[in-house]
Parts: structure tokens; sequence; C-alpha cells
């Protein structure tokens, strides 16, 4: 089975990048997921020989971008510190061929700080008015050029196999990167409804699909309100539902339309960007509701903009692993799936452990494993990872 494993470009500068490689490749892997376009981390980092610790820079490009491809974009990527050394994302490429292994471009797309404090205006706006920094909303002109010439710059680099985008769409509120601090627990709903964008141009996306967006407004700032002040809904497990009751089914139908219209517009494309010259991969999952690292989009319509679909098994039981795997699948039509999983605690503590999550992938229809993080393991646990592998 197809294994790849997610890794920071220092992983590589700093050992070596044939060394690592050639690591990987010997752990039976097929490919190497290295961060391209990458947020805030603070990374422990148990087997590189300069470091025990890197801060990465927030929202920065670990290649060197095509620059006129952003001429007429006002959002312009920044260039980590690291490619005035080189060019990590192209050095991986050229030496990767030679170790049998591909290489993919895991791009963080609209989770960016650095951008949305550098332009608030294009920055998520919430029901109250309030700006997420850390989320760029893919309804904006600005951003959607952005995107663009993300990946047609990436597109253009020799030896990538894969563009792998992460955090397509809208983030929400529990996705911050910052210290966040509350003293209230929001549910799911709520959680939602302040995680809904509200700027102009997903107000205008919103009013063609039928929503009274001022009303959608207040009755989201109503109920958020209301909640936070102690006047709880009572507990439902149909979210969508509870959505439909505070908004209004053909409401809140309208305004999920409109997010789920926006993204898929801009999947739409960026897949005839990549096409013929890489594969697109886009990290999912099967919620519309979901606000986070994996797009909430209509995997039906989503599976005809992409080459493969990524889902976030990250679990410790091997049955919820299953459940997670199989719910995508099952949507997948004739698009490959690849499920990634944890090597680390609390999710694995043994191999045996390691193994039984791949077992169930395997099981639950996965047609490739990615593994997470190569720079983040114990090189012991690299071996968990073959000899999981070599069980398949």
């Amino acid at each position: 089975m197809y294994g790849a494993v997610w890794a920071y470009p220092w992983d590589l500068l700093d050992e070596g990048v044939d060394a690592s490689l050639a690591r990987m490749a010997d752990a039976g892997l097929a490919a190497v997921s290295l961060a391209a376009v990458y947020h805030h981390v603070r990374a422990l980092c148990p087997h590189n020989p300069r470091h025990a610790f890197v801060h990465g820079e927030g929202g920065v490009v670990y290649f060197q971008p095509d620059d006129s491809l952003f001429l007429a974009a006002s959002l312009r990527p920044a260039v980590s510190a690291l490619v005035r050394e080189g060019d990590p994302l192209r050095a991986a490429c050229q030496s990767a061929a030679r170790h049998g292994l591909r290489v993919h471009a895991w791009t963080v797309l609209h989770h960016n700080s650095r951008l949305g404090q550098e332009r608030p205006d294009c920055a998520i706006e919430n029901a109250f008015g309030d700006r997420y920094p850390f989320a760029l909303c893919p309804a904006n002109p600005a951003v959607r050029a952005y995107s663009h010439g993300l990946v047609a710059s990436m597109a253009a680099i020799e030896g990538l196999d894969t563009i792998e985008i992460e955090a397509l769409g809208y983030m929400g509120i529990d996705h911050s990167g910052h210290h966040a601090k509350h003293g209230v627990a929001l549910d799911p709903l709520h959680t939602f409804l302040l995680s809904v964008c509200f700027c102009p141009h997903c107000a205008a996306r919103m009013v063609a699909n039928g929503v009274d967006v001022e009303r959608a407004r207040e009755d989201t700032r109503q109920e958020v309100r209301g909640f936070l002040a102690g006047r709880h809904r009572a507990e439902d497990d149909d979210v969508l539902g509870a959505l439909a009751v505070v908004l209004g089914e053909e409401q809140s139908d309208g305004l999920l339309a409109a997010r789920d219209e926006a993204v898929l517009a801009l999947l739409e494309e960026l897949y005839w960007t990549v096409r013929d010259r890489q594969r697109l991969c886009v990290m999912v999952t099967g919620s519309p509701l979901a606000t986070g690292a994996q797009a909430g989009l209509t995997l039906p319509k989503a599976r005809e903009w992409t080459d493969r679909l990524l889902t976030q098994a990250f679990e410790r039981d091997p049955e919820a692993v299953r459940e997670r795997v199989a719910g995508i699948a099952a949507r997948r039509g004739s698009t490959p799936v690849f499920a990634g999983l944890q090597t680390l605690p609390p999710f694995v503590d043994s191999p045996d452990e390691l193994a039984a999550q791949i077992r169930a992938a395997a099981d639950a229809g996965a047609d490739g494993l990615q593994f997470y993080h190569y720079g983040l393991m114990p090189l012991e646990r690299l071996v968990w990872v073959r000899d999981a592998l070599a069980s398949l």
C-alpha cells in the first residue's frame, strides 16, 4: 500500500536531504509530504542533529514562488528565511527520485495569521463584525488570487508529484493558533455559528442563494448571546437540524450552499491549474459544518475536482479510525482516499496499536496511508511504520 509521511523542511535540511529521504525509503514509504506553505509551529525534534526545538515562521512559503503570478494580486506570499539558503521543496524534488520517492507539497492554504493580520479585510468576519486574522476568507477575490498564484507556482516545480491542500476554505473559531482563552465551553452548534463568515463577499454569495443576510446575522448574534449568557439550548446531536431551528430551514440551506459554492468553485479552478502536471489532493471531512484543516465540502462534487481525497483519522481506537475512513470512502466514487494516521502519543503507544489502526484504515477502503510525522516521531516509530506496512 502507498505510504507517505508528513515532514517539515528543517527535518530534511538539518539531517541532510539525501540522508532523511533514504531513511524514509528504507521504511517502505513511497512519498514525503513536505510543508511548502505553513503556519506557526513549535516543534520538538527528537532526532534533529541541530535543534531540540524549532519555532517555525508563521504564514510563510518554503519555496521560491513565481513573482510574476502575483502581479495582479494584492496578497503576496511571505518567503521563509530558509529559502535564502536554498529551496527546500525543489531540493527534495531533485533528490527524491534517487531514492524511489515522490514529493507532495503540503500546502496550508487559508490558515495564515501573517496575511490575516496584514490584511484584516481578507479575513473571516463573524456575525458580530469581529475579524479572525488566522483565517483567510475563500470568497474574497484577493484570497482567491493569492491561492491561484501559490498553486500555479508549485505546479511549475519539476519533479513535484502532488499538491496537497490543507485548510481549503473556511477556518473556524476553534482553530485559532493563538493563546485562546474562554470561560464557556462551546458546543458544535455555537462553534459553527461563531465561525460563519459575514464579510461582504460571503454576504453577496448568501444573497445569491436566497439568504436574508441581515436576518441571518441577527439570528446568529441573538443565539450566541443567549448561549453565552447561560440560556442553553437543549443538547442535540443533530447539529444541522439545530442550525435550521436557529436560522430557519431555507436560510440555513442557503447559507451552507453559499459556503460550499465558494470553496468548490475555487477547488475547480485550482484543479485545472494543476491538471496534467501534478496530482491535486485535498484534505476533507464528511461534515458540511467542518471549519478547520479538513474542508467541509459536498464530497460527490469535490471528488470531481481532485485526484485524491485525504482525511485525518487521528484516533486511538481502531474502530474510530475505521469509521472515519469508511465515511469518506463510501462517497468517494472512483477517487482514491488516503487516511492520515498518527504515530505519536496519545494516539499510539506501541507497534501493535499502530498496526491495528493501519489494518482498520485498509479494511475501511483506504487506498493509501499518510503518517504524522517524520520530524516529530522518535526514529523507533519509523521502524513501527516499516513493519506495519510490510505486514500488509
